[in-house]
């Protein structure tokens, strides 16, 4: 288990969720530290979806304590796969979870395990919610098109 990976990932989910670098930081050291006392994640695939749970509740804690700043553009790591104001715009319109798992699927590259396992949906739910959220945001580009 690549542990700098695993931070990699979380601490992007949480800068994505957050839209502060220190909160995001604060929030991914605070989800290492729950993990680790916890012991009982054996697996990478189990780590992230520990991980990811309990990041998305820190994340939502720390969100009701104040309002998010506009997300940074130079995020660490790679580069995140929205290259156009119009996506940016198209993605920024859709719901908090649907942004959560365009995210995690597209963003991360995570597998549906995991998001399913983070977010506490089916395997199923995640790819129906998935589509979904493509074919909003395929019809919100159409839309844009001259």
């Amino acid at each position: 288990m690549d542990i700098e990976t695993l931070y990699d990932k979380l601490y992007r989910f949480c800068c994505h969720r957050l839209g502060d670098r220190q909160a995001a930081e604060d929030a991914t050291q605070e989800a290492f530290l729950r993990w680790l006392a916890a012991g009982v994640c054996r697996t990478e695939n189990e780590a992230l979806r520990y991980l990811y749970a309990v990041a998305r509740n820190l994340c939502a804690d720390e969100y009701r304590r104040k309002k998010p700043e506009p997300l940074p553009a130079d995020l660490p790591g790679e580069d995140i796969p929205v290259e156009s104001l119009a996506l940016r715009q198209a993605v920024a319109a859709l719901s908090q979870e649907e942004q959560e798992l365009i995210f995690m699927r597209y963003g991360n590259c995570e597998p549906v395990s995991v998001i399913a396992g983070a977010l506490g949906l089916s395997r199923f739910a995640v790819y129906r919610r998935t589509g979904a959220a493509l074919a909003k945001l395929r019809e919100m580009l159409r839309e844009d098109e001259p």
